[in-house]
């Protein structure tokens, strides 16, 4: 039997994965505008542009550059479940029996899916990044103790 709770739970999963993206779009592209003055279209493109900016920017003590890198690298596949998710969405699966449940995508003919409890994980995940971003952007190096200089401490 279909259980109508794990249907409402993934429906509702999808709604908050896409806010929460809306909002990790908005922060990165507030922190691109703020130094190009202007970012360009696609997520991807915006990502890319705010990791040179960053490394551009910070000094060569600043660890800044290399937690850009790292969390634009980390943003791969949850970039990717984005882009499936928004533009080859093909259904919602309740739980089943042994089958927990997903969303399903296809795109450039290539089927995929995600379990409700890998959607929550990457939605703890993705929460956090607005603030990083403006973090990462604008590192507080000058004052004492600051985790953003690149030293064996902080690394």
């Amino acid at each position: 039997m279909i259980s109508d709770v794990n249907f409402e739970r993934i429906s509702a999963s999808l709604g908050s994965f896409l806010l929460v993206w809306a909002s990790v779009e908005r922060s990165v592209r507030k922190q691109v505008i703020r130094v190009r003055g202007a970012a360009p279209h696609g997520v991807g493109a915006i990502l890319a542009r705010w990791e040179e900016a960053v490394i551009e920017l910070q000094p060569a003590t600043s660890l800044c550059p290399l937690l850009a890198s790292s969390l634009c690298g980390q943003l791969q596949v949850p970039l990717q479940m984005r882009n499936g998710i928004c533009h080859g969405l093909k259904g919602i699966s309740a739980a089943n029996g042994d089958e927990p449940a997903m969303l399903h995508w296809e795109l450039n003919g290539q089927k995929h899916a995600v379990t409700w409890e890998d959607l929550q994980a990457t939605l703890r995940w993705l929460s956090g990044l607005p603030r990083a971003f403006s973090v990462i952007s604008n590192p507080l190096l000058e004052q004492p103790g600051s985790r953003g200089i690149d030293n064996v401490e902080n690394r």
